[in-house]
């Protein structure tokens, strides 16, 4: 019987981010800063305009369009503050068109009101745009729909952006604590009888007692701070497993028989920590429980060409493997899942009596 899942595609590094972008994103945070650029380009825009359209060079006539920004500015924010969160963010899309039309005609009515105004005191250039007639408002109306349309595409932007990083950041706490508490999942038996043990050996009077205190000081010293590391040594993660080895040895002692065989360069290597302990734990605990005989466990670790592999191969117990058997195995599938995507292989197989773990992850 052979289950497998493979999954292998490039791996992509981490790029660093430059000082100018964080300093560039700290400016934009100001938002005083963007609005008021916002506002000097689209009045610098309308002035363009006029000029093109009429020629006119007159300094007071763009001072006195001035006059019609202000509602302009409100219309705007008054869709952006409130119409938007209030009605459209809440799917009432019928209500947020009724108020976002009464809110242009309102703001074109005031508009035209000022240009009647600007006619009276003798400037020509609103005779033919300042009445008060339907085709003369909604005429007007229409010029502020462009302005309100490119704003609110601008603010649902903004928003989508925002919405996607918070939901980034929360998979991000997410994953951090699950993966927190995937690689702390080595069992808890394996101390209580390294303790029984070590009590053992002192009655006794053993020399193999200081040894066994430096190697499970060395576990638990890896496991409390070197863990908390986003990546590790290889050559870390080896002394690990390796004193993790023969602390299994001495609680097996003549049962037991290990071959753990390392190859290629390791020296520069770096893993997640605790990666592969899963792996190893689980050929002990369902390698050994249900077999009385003496068994054999073979471990291999090699490193060639941007590529770890990793295998551990143990004897099939003698009883039926338990329901719960594959729960280490689904964890560290779990973990491989958050660390890598679809960019490692993990196959599982039982063939001749024996349970083999093939692993292939990119460092």
């Amino acid at each position: 019987m052979l289950i497998s899942t493979i999954r292998n595609k490039s791996f992509a590094g981490g790029k660093s981010i430059p000082e100018s972008s964080v300093a560039g994103s700290v400016f934009l945070k100001k938002k005083w800063i963007y609005h008021t650029i916002f506002w000097i380009v689209y009045f610098l825009f309308i002035s363009i305009t006029f000029f093109s359209a009429y020629g006119i060079r007159d300094t007071w006539f763009y001072i006195q369009i001035l006059v019609f920004m202000p509602f302009s500015i409100g219309l705007v924010y008054f869709n952006i503050y409130k119409l938007i969160p209030v009605l459209l963010h809440r799917k009432k899309y019928l209500y947020y068109a009724i108020a976002l039309c009464l809110a242009m005609f309102t703001a074109a009515f005031i508009d035209q009101l000022i240009k009647k105004y600007y006619v009276h005191i003798g400037l020509t250039i609103f005779t033919y745009t300042s009445g008060l007639d339907i085709k003369s408002l909604f005429s007007e109306a229409v010029g502020l729909f462009y302005l309100t349309g490119f704003t609110t595409s601008i603010k649902l932007s903004k928003d989508w952006i925002t919405s996607q990083q918070l939901q980034q950041e929360r998979e991000k706490q997410y994953l951090e604590t699950e993966l927190n508490f995937l690689k702390t999942q080595i069992h808890p038996h394996f101390f209580f009888n390294t303790l029984n043990n070590l009590y053992s050996l002192t009655l006794k009077k053993s020399d193999q007692a200081p040894e066994v205190v430096l190697k499970l000081s060395s576990l638990m010293s890896y496991m409390l701070y070197e863990s908390n590391a986003a990546k590790v040594s290889l050559n870390k993660e080896i002394s690990y497993l390796q004193n993790y080895l023969d602390l299994e040895k001495l609680r097996f002692g003549q049962r037991i028989y290990v071959v753990f065989e390392i190859e290629g360069q390791i020296e520069e290597v770096t893993i997640p920590p605790m990666l592969l302990i899963l792996f190893i734990e689980n050929s002990f605990k369902h390698g050994i429980k249900n077999n009385v005989n003496k068994i054999r466990i073979d471990i291999a670790l090699k490193v060639e060409g941007g590529w770890l592999f990793f295998m551990v191969k143990n004897p099939l117990g003698d009883r039926p493997v338990s329901r719960n058997a594959g729960i280490g195995l689904k964890n560290a599938a779990r973990r491989l899942d958050l660390l890598y995507g679809n960019q490692y292989q993990l196959d599982l197989s039982e063939k001749d009596n024996e349970f083999t773990v093939s692993l292939k992850i990119p460092v």
